[in-house]
C-alpha cells in the first residue's frame, strides 16, 4: 500500500516546469557561444535584458514544442562547429 499521488494535472504541471528548464538551458548555451569570445566588462542593461528575453523565450517555445523545438536547436549549434 504505497501512497504515490498520481494526479495527472500534478504530473501535466511538472512536465511544464522541466520542458521550460530544457528550454532556457538551450537558450543559455545559445546565448554563451558568441558571449565566449567576448569580453564580459562590457555588459550593459541592454545586454543583459536581451540576454534574459532570448533564455525565457527559448523556454517558452520550449513549452509550446517540447522535444522538437530542443532538438531543432541543438542541431543548429551542432552545425555552427562550435
Amino acid at each position: 500500500m504505497t501512497s504515490d499521488n498520481t494526479d495527472p494535472k500534478q504530473h501535466s504541471s511538472l512536465k511544464v516546469i522541466y520542458r521550460f528548464l530544457g528550454g532556457a538551458a538551450v537558450g543559455t548555451l545559445v546565448l554563451l557561444a558568441p558571449v565566449t569570445y567576448s569580453k564580459f566588462d562590457n555588459f550593459g542593461l541592454v545586454q543583459v535584458g536581451v540576454a534574459s528575453l532570448l533564455v525565457t523565450l527559448c523556454g517558452l517555445l520550449s513549452i509550446v514544442w517540447g522535444e522538437k523545438f530542443i532538438d531543432v536547436v541543438m542541431r543548429m549549434l551542432n552545425g555552427t562547429g562550435l
